[in-house]
């Protein structure tokens, strides 16, 4: 399985929790799906992050994978203490959801059911085969 493909899947079963939870109106069970939200969008988010960075720096794949959900959520939280945070976070879940689906479609047509990046280590590069250049070509 794929970064792409596990960061989508978790985007929407965490927008999907949130959703649920505004759907429902704030129920009694709506504390723990907005925290069980929370922990699947800051994974999405951690994966998301780690692969922004080339797969040959593992030490800032994990320092970025860990700051990018802290970055998200910063912005998040001075958004949401501004207006009607029940609602935003529906708002968020929806465009969660909707935003997973859309890359979750895109890496698995892209590749015929494989997403893309896989998680391992990293292929070493493809050899550039040397150009042939005319002697005294040096400045051309």
């Amino acid at each position: 399985m794929s970064l792409r493909v596990l960061a989508a899947a978790v985007g929407v079963l965490g927008g999907g929790c949130w959703i649920a939870r505004w759907a429902a109106g704030d129920p009694t069970w709506g504390d723990a799906t907005h925290w069980a939200g929370l922990v699947l969008l800051a994974v999405a988010l951690a994966v998301v992050g780690a692969g922004l960075v080339s797969r040959s720096a593992l030490w800032l794949r994990v320092i970025v994978a860990i700051a990018f959900p802290a970055l998200v959520w910063s912005v998040y939280a001075v958004v949401r203490g501004s207006g009607d945070a029940f609602a935003l976070d529906g708002v968020v879940g929806a465009v969660a959801v909707v935003w997973s689906l859309v890359v979750l479609v895109l890496a698995l047509r892209s590749r015929g059911g494989d997403g893309g990046e896989e998680v391992g280590p990293a292929k070493p590069p493809k050899p550039v085969k040397p150009v042939k250049r005319k002697p005294g070509s040096h400045a051309r």
